[in-house]
């Protein structure tokens, strides 16, 4: 699946990560997404085809439209403005079993609550993911929304186990160098907690919802090819994906985590499923 898109969304991001760059989002704009918001920008015209298409498959869970459409508003934005990649300003939503989705090398699921995959869906990201394809899921919180995409994934890859990631993995320091593994609440559940000066950083208990010794540490995990190549990747008891459609919801929120976490995982995300 490495086409002439991919090299040059993976070069792009290369060059990013040999300058060095430090995510400075206020650098000469200012630190909200307000400035970005209707404003979109035009497609190099002799290269139409060669960007990034963000692309997030609709799965028969609970809500795989959580954050949508501003979170991918949001990160396409950054990853236009932060790299030197051409990103498409048009984002999709594709039905896991659509054969458009060999057209693009990365996809976005959210919310997995309840997620099952039907035959003609798990043979259909079998092929995605088996032939050079990467997805990133987000937004799961608990051990029975883990049991779901764990047993789902089954039904994908009856053989292959996923892997706990620690902070050496490279991906932690594709672009961006995290010390942690970063675990981002939702902005509410932030808000929460801020108010109340705990320091926790993980979604707020209500009734019928998890203990918090089953949420409040992040796992990332991963499923690997034969050959090691890392073809999924799912982001466990965090929410990055709400920094991203909530970076303007607070100075604090976007400098505590849209900035500081949310925005650099996910860019070193893209950047390692690109180069990988």
């Amino acid at each position: 699946m490495k086409s002439s898109h991919q090299i040059a969304f993976a070069l792009g991001l290369l060059a990013l990560s040999l300058m060095g760059y430090d995510l400075a989002l206020s650098q000469g704009e200012p630190r909200t997404y307000s400035n970005m918001g209707a404003d979109r920008w035009e497609m190099d015209e002799e290269f139409p085809e060669d960007s990034l298409t963000f692309v997030r498959l609709k799965h028969r869970g609970r809500k795989w439209h959580t954050d949508f459409p501003k979170a991918e508003t949001n990160f396409t934005a950054r990853l236009q403005q932060l790299t030197s990649i051409q990103v498409s300003p048009v984002f999709k939503q594709l039905d896991i079993d659509d054969e458009g989705l060999f057209r693009h090398p990365f996809a976005f699921m959210s919310n997995i609550e309840g997620i099952e995959f039907s035959r003609a869906e798990a043979e259909n990201l079998r092929k995605y993911l088996s032939n050079g394809g990467f997805v990133m899921m987000d937004d799961m919180w608990g051990d029975d929304m883990w049991d779901d995409i764990e047993s789902a994934m089954k039904d994908v890859f009856p053989d292959i186990e996923p892997v706990e990631l620690d902070i050496e993995h490279p991906i932690f320091n594709a672009v961006f160098k995290l010390d942690y593994l970063p675990q981002v609440p939702s902005h509410d559940a932030a808000e929460y907690w801020m108010d109340r000066n705990i320091d926790n950083h993980y979604e707020i208990k209500l009734r019928g919802s998890p203990d918090p010794d089953e949420l409040d540490e992040p796992h990332y995990r991963a499923w690997f090819d034969q050959k090691g190549r890392m073809m999924m990747l799912a982001c466990h008891n965090t929410d990055l994906a709400d920094g991203w459609e909530e970076e303007d919801y607070k100075p604090w929120f976007f400098e505590k985590y849209a900035e500081k976490l949310c925005f650099p995982m996910g860019i070193n995300i893209v950047f390692y499923a690109l180069t990988h």
